[in-house]
């Protein structure tokens, strides 16, 4: 079933905790190219550990069935290794449905380098009150974000439960788990990620969300032009943020996320509107002109 506004809406004050599931149907994916030797049972593994620790946690009171349970993926690649200490850079993506079709569109698109220790057979565990593993930490703070990412598709401002549980990891883990959660230190790690969502002057890019998916690709299914016009609106505003916070790891997900999705989405749009919003996201990401030209073709 797809969500509805008002189910967002009320999910987490009315309905009893009975009824509660798994809200993440989550892929581990572990590259150990840049690892020497052989014996590498420690990343199989570290790789069903994570998957665990994501699927079969429950992570807030939310009612989702099977079906509606939130698609992400990690994707793990190993730079080095020393003991049962490793580096990696982690890969988090998550893919929410449009409705009416079978299309899934990229919410999430973020890279981090993180630094844990994880020994062959360890089984992961999480105490929000007593954080002394960088991985968990960043794997629990990861599953808040993606939960309210997902839910400010559905509804405006749908996941600011799930922002202050990432925040509160966040807050309990500065100064004891390393530079993923440092303020200030970079703006897209944990603390930059869990900052930008809280930001009450940044919660324009958490209605853009909304707006671009619940009032405009959704809608697309039954009227293109209509939803495709909700899009393009929902960008007013960018310019002002990105002036602003020119740092911030929200619009940078953006990008990241979106970029294929705007060339498709406004590949049969007149000629007039490719050139507005070639325009438009040229100018804030000017970086990527080549690649958005192919908006205007």
């Amino acid at each position: 079933m797809f969500k509805s506004e008002f189910w967002i809406v009320f999910l987490l004050c009315l309905l009893p905790a009975g009824i509660s599931a798994q809200e993440l149907n989550c892929r581990v994916q572990v590259n150990t190219n840049q690892i020497e030797g052989t014996d590498k049972a420690v990343y199989e593994t570290f790789k069903n550990a994570v998957t665990e620790f994501m699927n079969n946690r429950q992570w807030s009171e939310a009612p989702m069935g099977k079906n509606e349970r939130i698609e992400c993926t990690l994707a793990f690649i190993f730079a080095s290794r020393d003991g049962d200490t490793h580096t990696a850079e982690m890969q988090v993506m998550t893919r929410r449905p449009v409705y009416g079709t079978n299309y899934t569109t990229a919410l999430i698109n973020a890279r981090q380098t993180i630094e844990f220790t994880f020994a062959e057979n360890q089984q992961l565990d999480f105490n929000p009150n007593n954080l002394d593993n960088n991985l968990t930490a960043a794997l629990a703070c990861w599953a808040y974000i993606i939960l309210a990412m997902d839910f400010d598709s559905f509804a405006p401002f749908g996941g600011t439960a799930f922002i202050q549980k990432a925040q509160d990891i966040v807050s309990t883990a500065q100064g004891m788990l390393g530079d993923l959660w440092s303020a200030h230190n970079d703006d897209k790690n944990l603390w930059g990620w869990t900052d930008a969502l809280g930001d009450e002057n940044q919660k324009p890019l958490r209605m853009l969300t909304y707006n671009y998916h619940r009032k405009g690709l959704d809608v697309m299914s039954q009227d293109v032009e209509k939803g495709r016009a909700a899009v393009t609106a929902s960008f007013d505003g960018l310019a002002d943020i990105k002036a602003r916070y020119p740092k911030s790891p929200l619009l940078s997900n953006l990008s990241d996320a979106k970029m294929d999705e705007w060339i498709q989405l406004y590949s049969k749009a007149g000629q007039t509107e490719k050139n507005k919003v070639y325009d438009l996201l040229t100018g804030l990401w000017p970086g990527q002109s080549n690649k958005l030209a192919a908006i205007k073709e």
